[in-house]
């Protein structure tokens, strides 16, 4: 009578230990899933940030570039309206000069 109330007492003691067993893994498995859930939101945030950085230094690349093609484009302008203007004093020489002479080639 003794063994079998050793026995029970072995399997209450069995099934509060599965069950203290089962509510600590429980409680692990949480613990991990929040641990995992801050590390995926610290991640994000970091990518985030790290996004934001390479858009700032790409939008400054970006401006850079854009200023030293508008340089250019205001000196190519500049340059094209001096050739106009010595062109056009030129032309209008010559066609005169042609227009002159025009009546004596007859």
């Amino acid at each position: 009578m003794k063994l079998i109330e050793e026995i029970k007492k072995a399997e209450e003691k069995g099934e509060i230990l599965k069950k203290n067993a089962a509510s600590g893994g429980q409680a692990l498995i949480e613990k991990a899933r929040k641990a995992g859930e801050e590390e995926l939101t610290a991640l994000d945030e970091w990518r985030e940030k790290e996004l934001k950085t390479a858009l700032d230094k790409a939008q400054k690349n970006i401006d850079s570039e854009v200023k030293k093609i508008d340089a250019e484009h205001e000196k190519t302008l500049k340059k094209i309206n001096e050739l106009y203007k010595k062109n056009k004093d030129i032309t209008i020489k010559k066609i005169q000069e042609i227009i002159l002479k025009w009546p004596y080639s007859r």
